[in-house]
Order: C-alpha cells, then structure tokens, then sequence
C-alpha cells in the first residue's frame, strides 16, 4: 500500500505526462509553403509534423517534367506532371490556401491530423498510392472533383467544415469515410467506387448528394445520420448496399436507384418523406424501419422483400410491385390492410392470397397435417374465396368427367326405348333396352344437367327421357353433390371479390 505522500506524487507524475503529452499535439514551429514546394522541385520526400505551414501551397503550376502517356504501365493525361516525393504533413496546422491540380502523386501522401484553415483544390490528381486524411479537418472548402485515387483512400473521422466536392471522383480501391463529418453539403455526384465504399457512423450535416453514383462492391452506410435531405436519385449498387440503423432526418430520395443485390435498410428511420420510385432492388430487407412520413415506391419493382417488424402505416407500395414477400403474420397483416385503406383493392386480394399460401407452407412444416389438409382443399378448390373463376374450372372438369363416363360405359338409355317392363318373381324389375345408343354431346348435356341441378331445380330440372342404370344411378348422386358444393363455394368467393 503507498502513502499518502506516494498518491500525491503518484498524481503529479500522471498530470506531468498528460501536459507533456498534450504540448507535443500541438505545432512547435512555423516553416513557409515555399520550402515544402523547394523540396518536392528536387524530388526530396516531404517530411513534417507538429508545424505550422504559412503561404499558398500551390504545387499545380511546379517545374517538373513531364512524362510521356503509356509509360510505366500508367496511363497519363497529356500535360499532368509526376511527383516522386512522398509528402507527410501530420498533426499540423497550414494557414493558407492548398491547390494540388492536375497533377499525379506516386508516393504516399499523409496528411492525418492535419487542420487545413483556408481553401483546399484537389481537383484533377492522381493518387497512385494511399492518401492518409484520417482525423483530418477542413475548415473551408475541400475539393477533390474528377479526382483519381489508384489506393486506399483514408477518410476516417475526417470533418468538413463547409462544402466537401467528390464529384466524378474515382475510387479505384477501398473507401474509408467512417466516422466522417461533412458540416456543409457533401457533394459525390457520379463519383465511381469500384472497391468497397465505407460510409459507416459517417454524420452528414446538410445535404449529401450521391446521385448517379456508382458502388460496384459494398456499400456500407450503417449508422449513418442524413441531417438534411439525402440524395441518392439513380445511384447504381452493385452488391450490398447496407443502411441499416441510418437516419434520414429529412427528405430521402432514391428514385431510379438500382440494388442489384440486397438493400439493407433494417432499423433505419425515416423522419420525412422518402421516395423509392421507379426504383429496382433484388433483396430489400426493410425489418423493424419506423417511416413517420410517407414512403412512395410508385413502379418499384422488389423480387424479395422482408418487413418484419415494419410500421407499413405509411408505406405507399403496391403488391403488384412485389414479386416476393417474406413469411410474417403481422407483416401481411399490417401490409393488406394498408393497401385496403389506400383503395388497393386487388393488391390487397392478392397480398392476402399470397399470405394463405405461405401460412399453408408454414403448416407444413410445422407437420400440422390437418389443418394443412383442410387449407390446402380451400386454396385448391377456390382460391380462399380470393379465386371465383376456379370453382367454375372445376365444374367445367366435373361435367366433362361425368359426360364422358355415361358414354363410354353405356349406363344411360332413353326411356322412350324401353321394349317392355316386366315384374320378375321377386319384386325384381327387369328392362329390356331396344336398340340405339346416346351420343356423347346427349352425355354431356346430360352430365351438365345433373350437375346444375344440384344448385337448384331452377336452373335446370331433373331429365325424363334419359334414365341412368347400374353404375350412373351413383353417378348422378355424386354429380348432383357437387354441384350445389361448387355453386356455394363460386357465390361465396363471388362476393369477396365484387
């Protein structure tokens, strides 16, 4: 156990470091743009941290040479100039302006930590290796439009505090935005990620534009907060795309946008509008979403669609647009009375069709084979009620089997034919049939009025000429049976679907 005396100096040796600790974080001394630019004329790495760089560093217009298009493998655009150095700048501070256009930057370039106070053009440039922005902080403007990064591009807990400009930017490798802060618009207009793009905890203070922009691997936007409108129109995703547990404080506009794979929005809140129209997505996983406005997904099209969870109150969503809804009761539920209440009605007929097949299946697998038997016979027969041309089918299919079978074993003769009718000993009635035989239309007519007859004696009365004898006197009781079974079931599905 220490002393007294040992806590308190214990205590002054923690505070020493902390102090010492936090008077290496800050510059230690100022050197002049000019220097740096010297540097980098000679071809001399770029070394600094802990400064404070004073004057323009205006690298677009230096006095290096050219290099010709094709040559080293890299494919160069006529009059973009190479820089060899590497260039380090961490933990510092730089005044005044920044501009590195046009130009291409092989080596590594580490600004991590660095606050830039003024002004930053990036535009046009290259970077063929990594460019190392982590914790960095733009106090101006920042603009690295039509830019090109060939490597890891660092951004992670990057602030902009007024406009950010990606736009037409190409990201050849990974995209690391995470934790990002963009205070101002963050424009990435048609910007290309080619490798994974990292957006993950990224805070967007005002609007952020990523419209007809390219994600060809992941996309991940988990955590994500939109404190102003967010603007993904004609975004193109290549493979997943995860706004799962985002924020979208205002407008969300994802029109026209393609998720060629799966769209992750589970958790994700919508506090205004947001649109989805025309829009296409392969996978969308929208479980557990709160929509406080409305959510309009106009010609949408869903191959798979999962809901659980889901407050549908607001989703604007057709079932025509959906050709695959995962299996929830509550769901289907919620979802067929939200397209009831917008006067959906065939979409919400068919969205409770759909939720009768998957419940039947769920049967199923749970071995419930009874109740099983009894959904399957009410989906076969007619539709759940939701089906009314099928009980018609079926009487068509009846009628036809009936026709058939009085033809083909001869148990119907005209009554008009009998030769004679005698008593036998016995009490036993025996007939003799004169000759002539019944067609097959005569059958099917015949079968046809059996059948009707079984609703009721209105539609058509019991036949007198023909007389049924051996097997189709149980013919005509069982077509008479169903017969009034189909014309109940059609008039009960009938008046579901009026």
């Amino acid at each position: 156990m220490l002393s007294g005396r040992g806590h308190i100096l214990a205590l002054f040796i923690v505070i020493f470091l902390f102090l010492s600790q936090s008077a290496l974080a800050e510059p230690s001394r100022i050197i002049e743009a000019k220097e740096i630019i010297e540097k980098i004329e000679q071809g001399q790495p770029v070394a600094y941290e802990n400064v404070i760089v004073k004057g323009d560093l205006n690298l677009s217009r230096l006095d290096i040479r050219e290099r010709k298009a094709g040559k080293e493998n890299i494919q160069y655009s006529a009059g973009r100039a190479e820089i060899d150095s590497p260039i380090r700048i961490s933990n510092s501070v730089i005044l005044n302006q920044v501009y590195l256009n046009n130009l291409i930057l092989k080596k590594p370039v580490d600004f991590h930590g660095t606050r830039f106070m003024s002004r930053v053009s990036l535009n046009d440039l290259w970077f063929n290796d990594t460019p190392n922005f982590n914790n960095a902080r733009f106090e101006n403007d920042a603009d690295f439009s039509t830019s090109r990064f060939n490597a890891l591009a660092i951004f992670s807990s990057a602030q902009f505090g007024q406009t950010a400009y990606f736009r037409q930017s190409e990201f050849n490798q990974k995209a690391r935005f995470v934790s990002a802060q963009f205070n101002q618009t963050a424009y990435f207009m048609k910007a290309r990620f080619l490798k994974e793009a990292e957006f993950r905890s990224a805070k967007f203070g005002q609007s952020a534009s990523f419209e007809s922009a390219e994600f060809a691997q992941n996309a991940n936007f988990k955590l994500a907060k939109f404190q102003q409108a967010a603007d993904f129109q004609k975004a193109r995703f290549d493979q997943a795309a995860v706004f799962e547990s985002a924020d979208f404080f205002q407008d969300a506009n994802f029109d026209q946008t393609q998720f060629s794979q799966t769209a992750n929005f589970e958790s994700a809140n919508f506090h205004q509008e947001s649109y989805f129209r025309n829009s296409s997505i392969q996978n969308a996983l929208f479980n557990d979403i709160r929509f406080k406005e409305d959510a309009t997904f106009d010609n949408v099209r869903i191959e798979n669609l999962s809901l659980k969870g889901t407050d549908v109150e607001k989703l604007d969503l057709r079932w025509s647009s959906i050709q695959d809804l995962a299996y929830d009761d509550s769901a289907y539920v919620l979802l067929r009375k939200n397209l009831d209440m917008r006067g959906y009605l065939d979409d919400a007929s068919e969205c409770e069709f759909s939720y009768r097949c998957e419940h039947r299946a769920d049967l199923w697998i749970k071995q419930d084979f009874g109740r099983w038997l009894f959904d399957f016979l009410a989906y076969a027969t007619y539709g759940y009620g939701l089906r009314p041309l099928w009980p018609l089918g079926w009487s068509m299919a009846f009628i036809l089997i009936g026709g058939l079978f009085f033809f083909l074993t001869k148990s119907i003769v005209r009554s008009k034919q009998f030769s004679q009718l005698t008593e036998s000993p016995g009490n036993r009635i025996v007939v003799e049939k004169a000759a002539g035989k019944v067609s097959i239309w005569e059958s099917l007519l015949l079968s046809t009025t059996y059948f009707t007859s079984g609703a009721s004696n209105i539609i058509s009365a019991t036949p007198s000429e023909f007389v049924p004898v051996g097997l189709a006197r149980y013919a005509v009781v069982l077509l008479r049976l169903l017969g009034w079974i189909f014309f109940v079931i059609f008039l009960s599905s009938l008046t579901r679907t009026i």
